[in-house]
């Protein structure tokens, strides 16, 4: 291919959403692009044509990703002003241990909702307000609004506008997992954290106001009877909803709130109505009024939600940050945020609003995000440098193990396997005893994968991939199946190996195995379409350990400051914990299993928040910076050869410890509490060095104060000592006390002492004070960074479907982009590459046209539906994907220009919605034609870059015969590469059969074309002028019919009253074709006549038989319903031709009949065979 890739920025911005990792979908194509990355000069000119509108001057208030965006499509916004919001003017005049009378609260208000009003009625003269959201005036001091993106620019003309940045939507923070809806088990997980210790002392959240800022909870669960105290809803109603909600109803979105209009699951697979809040909400505070010893941290506590999140999850910043303003008014001690997303950045409205939160007096415990296990893939508003972030860590858990014997043919193998799903209740050991047949499933193990497919009783070997693990489960067990063996697959986690899942046990679970893609796809090939046995032996039970942190647990640092998140973990990883009935819908809703196991950053969150409630009850004179303060301090230091300051932050919350401490560490720092300047005092858990890169230049010497307060009263000699975890050269970080008598309070001098030093990327300094007493041992995590940033890479780029039709069928009408990035990016693009055309486009490399474009993009993971519209560099406006192959690329400036470009693409991508073109004729039984369709011009495309394919893997052809409506066969069809094809309908087709040819493309579209149509079947009737002619004639004992030579069947029609003349005469009936007849004697035709309207059936076709020396006979009678009739003992006269080459003796000759399977004499006279029947049957004469 010519030339080199480039990008273009948006006329028109979408702005992208932040997901958890996507699991890869799709295959690079190796070999399609060149080597080399595209100029940063080319890519910006581009983006200056992208951004032809855009003055060039853009006031840095303007967040970068609203910057150039023109036109007058909508942009939903949220607009900081000046004053100081009332949470900061409070926490300043505290820090300085001054009163903030309620006073001081007025004036404080008034002077905000002064500014507010004069900056919307600036807006409104101008023109450039469209729609008014919500306003704050507690975290924040702004509003939400909806104006034109012409007039973005144009805010920053108004009075006392000072930030201007996107309303971009907040996902909640679980697993979209393939770990699914967990099994009823008791569960372990306050036991492992120690929580009934602190029952025990009185402690259950007697007192404390907790908020859950979600998708609300469904409060008709029994488990929040008794502390559920109310709540808001702050998701607008829109068409979007099937009926409107009330503003202090904060219900789950149910599944009769969802219109016809929107589809049960979106394109990440979540579902429209919601259980995440009611989750979360169980955690914190569920009563424990079930058999299974599901109870939350802090049952006691006076439960609030705040319903932030609506369909599939999924709500707006400024939603988000009306509830946080909301909850702080309302008075609550401890909010719970498990949502999140954005970019790695503390600079945002919402992180502001957590911040002015904890100032408030509110303990604001936020998810970190699902992103991990990279670096910086943190996501706002856990970014809040005053807040409280969360990782997510495992529990200790039962886990099943078996060795496992595979049998198939000639393959076999002895492996152990884990189980990833058990049976609760059951003996798993009992239900795996003997040997066991195996079937390979096609597809992904869905339901009608199924078809045609007999597992009862047996073992299922299903694929990984496509659906959650949970749905393969159910879908074997529906269809019987004794046990499960999951193989992962070449996108799984973990590929090749097992993919590591474990899922629990369930009443609704069978025995479920984790299979490696190796050990799996081996066994399935050797199975075929056959089947194969397995075997299990030394089933084993055991405990893992626990406290790990979870793979998929968003880790910091935070941006720009390097500071230290999470500040602590906690188990988030396969959480019991209540899910929603729907009883306003389900007004019998059964909630006696409605508990449900959950992943995530999301379920760890609500254990920090449920222990801040008791530590807060033990400690009611605390500030929320006491509670975090004691959190970090006393949590337990995961192992640190795995997980530095950044995976775990201070480490695993211990909560007896932190309800109790004996001293305390505080860390004094400073933040911006809302981005405009306001500077407050930042105390916290851990120590921030920063950014040091200046070491190139000289010696760095960064000192931090920490203080250490006798909580309890106990004082006693205390040791402080440096872990170093990640050094940095000569680089040290020293205090300047290594012991000390604690009498009250002791200060501390922290020290960085960097010599200088060059630099790389990734040299860092990390590490713990220890600071150890009687009975206390404090750490305090702290971090520098004294390289460049490091280097940025596209870590996956994937997509959920390679051929694609954009008309609107519900097939392969949309597709999933996802990619990773591991650093900030500034310039970036997504763009159409025609394959065809390499030299082609507005600037002749190509490119048509890109489906996204924006000034920068945070790490982290994302995801952009391609739903067939794109916007041509021509410059005409938004259009439809013309049908080709493409690839979809992704280039991108890194903000640490190292490298200062990166690039990664998927392809080819095929877009296609013409239908397939089927041209064939027949020469007797024997069709031959081809199939014309663009993925036979494709191969010629795709042939000089190395990706040839098989036509067969894009179209889909197959023969089918159709009797009337009804396919009664189908035949897979190979078809050449060229699209050509034959296919022998011998023994096929038959009388009133149509043989058809259908073609079904990758991409979706049908076709199909009849390619062969059976002779309608003859039917004689005979005519009554003609009959009366024969019965007069006293010479016959016959009446004689007349049937023209047939090929399949021919049908010989009489009514009941010319049967019963012929009856009446005593004659018999004879039926002649050619050389074969078929003659029935009197007795037959009363019989006959007995029957109404009779049709005589003859049928005549080749024989397959090797030993056959004629054509296949046959003769039946079908009543005016189309019954067969039964003639019992009478018999009838047939003779039918015969071919006697080669043979000598006629004497044991013989006919056979298939219908009875009785053999008759076969008499020849020439070349005519005779014998007598005992009835109507089905004949072939045998030499």
């Amino acid at each position: 291919m010519e030339g080199t890739k480039r990008r273009r920025l948006t006329l028109f911005m979408i702005l992208l959403m932040v997901l958890s990792l996507i699991m890869p979908a799709g295959a690079f194509a190796e070999g399609l692009k060149p080597a080399q990355g595209q100029g940063e000069a080319l890519m910006q000119q581009k983006m200056a044509i992208a951004m032809q509108d855009k003055s060039g001057n853009a006031l840095p208030q303007l967040h970068p990703d609203l910057q150039g965006l023109k036109g007058q499509q909508e942009v939903n916004v949220i607009i900081q002003l000046s004053e100081e919001p009332v949470a900061v003017a409070e926490g300043k005049k505290k820090i300085k241990k001054l009163p903030f009378q309620a006073s001081d609260r007025a004036k404080q208000v008034h002077a905000i909702k002064a500014e507010q009003q004069r900056a919307k009625q600036a807006m409104k003269a101008a023109k450039l307000l469209v729609k008014e959201g919500y306003a704050y005036e507690t975290v924040l001091n702004g509003f939400a609004a909806t104006v034109k993106a012409d007039d973005l620019e144009k805010l920053l003309d108004v009075p006392g506008v000072k930030v201007v940045e996107p309303d971009v939507m907040r996902e909640a923070m679980e697993v979209p997992s393939e770990d699914g809806r967990a099994g009823v088990q008791m569960d372990s997980t306050n036991t492992f954290l120690g929580i009934e210790r602190l029952w025990n002392e009185g402690l259950t959240g007697e007192g404390i106001k907790v908020g859950v800022i979600d998708t609300g909870i469904d409060y008709h669960h029994p488990d929040f009877r008794d502390n559920y105290a109310g709540g808001q809803n702050f998701v607008p109603h829109t068409s979007n909803y099937a009926r409107p909600r009330a503003d202090d109803d904060p219900m789950e979105t149910t599944p009769l709130d969802r219109p016809d209009h929107m589809a049960e699951f979106n394109a990440q697979g979540l579902s429209f109505y919601t259980s995440h809040g009611t989750h979360v909400a169980g955690t914190i505070a569920a009563a424990g009024n079930n058999e299974y010893g599901i109870k939350g941290i802090a049952p006691d506590v006076e439960l609030h939600a705040y319903r932030v999140l609506g369909a599939y999850g999924s709500g707006a910043t400024s939603w988000i940050i009306a509830a946080i303003e909301q909850s702080v008014e309302d008075g609550m001690d401890v909010i719970n945020l498990s949502l999140g997303g954005g970019s790695n950045t503390s600079i945002s409205a919402d992180s502001f609003a957590i911040n002015n939160a904890m100032l408030q007096g509110t303990i604001a415990v936020v998810a970190t995000g699902n992103s991990g296990p990279n670096r910086g893939t943190i996501g706002t508003p856990a970014t809040a440098t005053l807040g409280i972030a969360v990782g997510n860590t495992t529990k200790p858990e039962e886990t099943v193990s078996a060795d496992v014997r595979l049998s198939a043919g000639d393959y076999g193998a002895d492996v152990p396997m884990n189980l990833m799903a058990t049976t609760f209740g059951a003996d798993t050991a009992s239900q795996l005893e003997g040997e066991f047949a195996v079937v390979a499933v096609p597809g992904t193990g869905a339901d009608a994968d199924y078809a045609g497919i007999d597992v009862r009783g047996k073992v299922a070997l299903v694929a990984r991939g496509a659906i959650p693990f949970v749905d393969k489960i159910s879908a074997a067990k529906k269809h019987g199946a004794a046990a499960v063996l999951i193989h992962n697959f070449a996108g799984g986690s973990n590929a090749p190996d097992a993919s590591g899942t474990y899922l629990g046990s369930d009443f609704e679970y069978i025995p479920t195995f984790d299979m490696s893609q190796t050990d799996g796809e081996a066994f399935r090939a050797a199975i075929g379409s056959g089947e194969g046995t397995v075997s299990f032996g030394n089933v084993l039970t055991q405990m893992s350990e626990g406290d790990q942190v979870n793979n998929s647990s968003s880790r910091g640092p935070s941006t720009p400051d390097f500071d230290i998140k999470p500040d602590v973990s906690a188990p988030g990883t396969n959480i019991m914990s209540a899910i929603p009935a729907y009883k306003p819908d389900v007004p019998d809703a059964d909630y006696s299993k409605a508990y449900a196991r959950k992943t995530g950053t999301s379920m760890a969150t609500p254990h920090v928040a449920g222990i801040a409630a008791l530590v807060q009850q033990a400690n009611p004179g605390w500030t929320p910076f006491d509670v975090k303060v004691s959190l970090s301090n006393t949590a337990k230091l995961l192992d640190t050869e795995k997980y530095d300051v950044f995976s775990q932050g201070a480490g695993r919350v211990q909560p007896y410890e932190a309800a109790f401490p004996e001293a305390l560490a505080y860390s004094y720092d400073t933040a911006d509490a809302d981005g405009k300047g306001n500077i407050v005092d930042n105390v916290k858990g851990t120590i921030t060095f920063g950014k040091l890169q200046q070491v190139a230049e000289g010696d760095v010497e960064v000192s931090k104060t920490v203080k250490v307060k006798d909580v309890a009263g106990a004082g006693g000699d205390y040791t402080v000592t440096v872990q170093t975890t990640k050094a940095f050269g000569d680089a040290k970080v020293t205090v300047d006390k290594s012991d000390f008598t604690l009498d009250g309070e002791e200060e501390l001098t922290v020290t960085l002492i960097a010599p200088q030093a060059e630099a790389e990327a990734g040299d860092e300094l990390l590490g713990y004070v220890r600071i150890t007493g009687p009975e206390a041992e404090l750490s305090l995590p702290f971090a520098a960074q004294f390289g460049p940033e490091s280097a940025t890479a596209i870590e996956f780029m994937d997509i959920s479907g390679t051929d694609l039709s954009f008309n609107g069928d519900g097939v392969n009408d949309s597709a999933l982009l996802s990619f990773k990035v591991t650093g900030d990016l500034g310039t970036n693009m997504i763009e159409l590459w025609d394959i065809e055309d390499p030299e082609g486009g507005v600037y002749e490399d190509g490119y048509i046209g890109y489906l996204h474009a924006g000034e920068s993009l945070p790490a982290g993971s994302y995801s952009l539906n391609i739903g067939g519209t794109y916007m041509p560099w021509d410059g005409s406006g938004q259009a439809a994907i013309p049908e080709g192959v493409y690839t979809i690329d992704l280039t991108a400036l890194t903000v640490s220009g190292n490298p200062p470009v990166v690039a990664d693409y998927v392809g080819p991508i095929f877009v296609k919605s013409t239908e397939p073109v089927v041209e064939a004729s027949a020469d007797g039984t024997t069709v031959t034609g081809r199939v014309i369709d663009k993925y036979v011009d494709y191969k010629a495309v795709l042939a000089p870059y190395g990706l040839d394919y098989d036509l067969n893997s894009k179209l889909n052809a197959q023969i089918e015969v159709v009797s009337g409506e009804e396919v009664v066969a189908t035949e897979a069809v190979v078809l050449s590469q060229d699209g050509s094809f034959t296919a022998d309908l011998s023994g096929k087709i038959g009388a009133g059969k149509t043989a058809r040819l259908s073609v079904k493309d990758a991409a979706g579209n049908t076709a199909a074309t009849v390619i062969y149509s059976e002779p309608e079947t003859p039917v004689i009737t005979v005519p009554d002028e003609n009959l009366d002619e024969q019965l007069g004639n006293k010479s016959s004992n016959e009446v004689v019919v007349s049937v023209p030579e047939f090929e399949g069947v021919a049908e010989v029609a009489l009514t009941a009253a010319q049967l019963g003349q012929i009856a009446d005469a005593k004659k018999g009936l004879s039926v002649q074709s050619g050389d074969a007849g078929f003659t029935f004697d009197k007795k037959l035709i009363g019989q006959l006549s007995a029957a109404g309207d009779v049709t005589v059936v003859l049928g005549k076709e080749q024989s397959a038989e090797e030993d056959a020396i004629s054509e296949v006979y046959s003769v039946h009678f079908l009543d005016d319903a189309g019954n067969r009739i039964d003639t019992g003992k009478q018999k009838l006269d047939v003779s039918i031709p015969v071919d006697l080459s080669g043979i000598q003796k006629t004497n044991k000759l013989t006919v056979s009949d298939s219908d009875s399977g009785k053999t008759y004499k076969l008499k020849v006279k020439g070349s005519t065979g005779t014998f007598k029947a005992d009835g109507p049957g089905t004949f072939t004469a045998k030499r």
